[in-house]
C-alpha cells in the first residue's frame, strides 16, 4: 500500500494535501529533517540505498526491489528537474531539459477506488513506476489548480518544499521565524551598509 505521509514539515507548516504530500516529500529529500541527528541534514537520496530505502518506506517498490546507479541517476535528475520548475526556471535550464529527457518513458496507471474516483498508481514496482507516479500527481495537482501552491522557500541556502496554504497564496518562506527572520535581517543589513 502506498503511503502519502508527507514526512517532517520545516517551520511547522502543515504540510501539501492528499496524495500531493507523496510529491512534496520527494522533492524534500535533498535535506533530510530526520530527527535522527546522525540522519539530519542529509540528502536522501545521495545514494542509490537511500532511494531503495525512501521508495521501500512508501510502499512504491517491493522489499525485494533493487535500484540501479541508471534508477538512481534518473531519480535525482527528475527531482532536481522539478525542483528547478518550482523556483521558476524553464526551458534554457540545464535541470529542466534533463527532467524531460527522464520523464520519456516514465508512466503511470490508474485505479478506481472505493468511491468511483479514478486516482493514478505506479505503472510498475520499480523506480520508473514510482517516477511516473510523481509526475502523474503533479499532473493531477495541475489540472486541480493547486500546483500553483507547492513553492520552494526563498531563503538564503533553504530551498525547502512548501504548499502555500494562505488565501493570497503570497508565502516566499517555509518558515517566517526562521528563513523570513534571516532574509529580513540580511536585507537591513545591505541597507544599512549602503
Amino acid at each position: 500500500m502506498i503511503s502519502y505521509a508527507p514526512g517532517p514539515q520545516s517551520g511547522g507548516r502543515a504540510a501539501a494535501p492528499g496524495r500531493l504530500a507523496l510529491v512534496q516529500a520527494f522533492l524534500n529529500t535533498f535535506w533530510d529533517l530526520d530527527p535522527d541527528p546522525a540522519r539530519r541534514g542529509r540528502d536522501v537520496l545521495a545514494e542509490p540505498g537511500g532511494l531503495a530505502e525512501w521508495l521501500r518506506g512508501r510502499g512504491l517498490i517491493g522489499p525485494g526491489a533493487t535500484v540501479s546507479g541508471a534508477d538512481h541517476a534518473r531519480a535525482v535528475t527528475v527531482r532536481d528537474g522539478l525542483r528547478a520548475l518550482l523556483a521558476g526556471h524553464g526551458d534554457g535550464d540545464e535541470r529542466v531539459d534533463a527532467l524531460r529527457g527522464a520523464a520519456r518513458g516514465l508512466g503511470a496507471g490508474v485505479a478506481i477506488a472505493g468511491s468511483g474516483t479514478v486516482e493514478p498508481i505506479p505503472a510498475s514496482a520499480d523506480v520508473a513506476g514510482a517516477l511516473g507516479l510523481v509526475l502523474a500527481l503533479i499532473h493531477e495537482a495541475q489540472a486541480a489548480g493547486v500546483w500553483g501552491r507547492m513553492k520552494l522557500c526563498a531563503g538564503h541556502d533553504c530551498g525547502w518544499a512548501f504548499y502555500d496554504h494562505s488565501r493570497n497564496q503570497a508565502s516566499r518562506w517555509c518558515s517566517v521565524r526562521v528563513c523570513g527572520s534571516r532574509e529580513k535581517a540580511r536585507a537591513y543589513r545591505a541597507r544599512s551598509r549602503g
